[in-house]
């Protein structure tokens, strides 16, 4: 049997993660493609370094995961690639070129949609020396830690989603005040509120996990407010335990990649009057969740 074709080391000390090198993702190695989704429902992210994608690579590689989805916002697209979307604090123009408010909170992307994100691809072109990393957690692990009376419980629990909910709810937030672009009403009409349940079953292999959207959940359905609120906020703090977390520090040209299916992420703050940032976004669609 000949050798696998790549280098791929789990990150050290954390529950999640791992990282590829000695490929070019212009060129990938036979096998690689068939792989990834196995690769990404055992270790939750991948990290590819030194990459270097111009914008048709970076489509044609998350196109071969699944249909490329095109974001809610999109006026922050990447001109003349409506399917690759910006993140960004720089000011072209007068005008920013990507969106400087994305990412900061707990969240998997997509969970508003009726078939939502199933793999993320971010890659870093200009990345800040100083913060803006990214914090994934696992939320198979953090399952998995549940007495098993209590997963029993938790699988009979449906979860409403609102993207509108989580737009509003940015705006609230002081450092972000007058920056954050409410949704035109066409722009609406693409995100009617959606119904998935609380633990979902994983295409790849089976296992099972929390999902709670993020930033998206409304009500934990068939649950009084208060029990709702109450266990949304029991189970956010386990999702995010620090034991159940791997922080990405970003390098120029980094490509990293993650299934949104079984893990959690969030930015972190950075000095954007110092640092330039500019990452390009591209979100493959994935099917409707499956209770567990």
């Amino acid at each position: 049997m000949s050798a696998i074709p790549w280098n791929l080391e789990p990150v050290a000390g954390a529950p999640l993660g791992a990282v590829m090198t000695g490929i070019d993702l212009t060129s990938p190695p036979a096998g690689l493609l068939d792989a990834l989704p196995s690769l990404l429902a055992k270790h939750g992210v991948m990290v590819f370094r030194d990459q270097s994608l111009p914008p048709e690579a970076l489509l044609d590689l998350a196109g071969a995961f699944g249909p490329v989805e095109e974001s809610v916002l999109d006026q922050f697209s990447k001109p003349g690639y409506p399917k690759i979307y910006t993140l960004s604090n720089i000011i072209e123009n007068g005008r920013p070129i990507g969106s400087a408010t994305d990412g900061f909170g707990w969240h998997t992307d997509q969970g508003y949609f009726e078939r939502p994100t199933a793999y993320t691809f971010l890659y870093g072109i200009e990345t800040p020396a100083e913060g803006a990393d990214t914090v994934f957690s696992t939320t198979r692990r953090a399952y998995d830690s549940l007495p098993q009376e209590r997963q029993a419980a938790l699988r009979h629990i449906m979860t409403r989603h609102s993207y509108m909910k989580m737009m509003t709810d940015r705006a609230k937030k002081p450092e972000f005040a007058g920056k954050v672009p409410m949704p035109t009403e066409e722009q609406r009409a693409r995100v009617p509120e959606v119904v998935h349940p609380l633990v979902r079953r994983h295409p790849v292999d089976g296992g099972q996990g929390l999902y709670l959207g993020g930033q998206t959940l409304v009500e934990m359905i068939g649950l009084a407010p208060a029990e709702s609120d109450a266990l949304t906020k029991e189970l956010f703090i386990l999702c995010t335990a620090e034991r159940f977390q791997y922080r990405h520090v970003w390098r120029p040209r980094d490509l990293v990649v993650w299934d949104n299916r079984h893990t959690m992420h969030r930015a972190t703050p950075y000095d954007k009057e110092r640092f330039r940032r500019l990452v390009w976004r591209v979100s493959v669609q994935g099917e409707r969740p499956v209770a567990a």
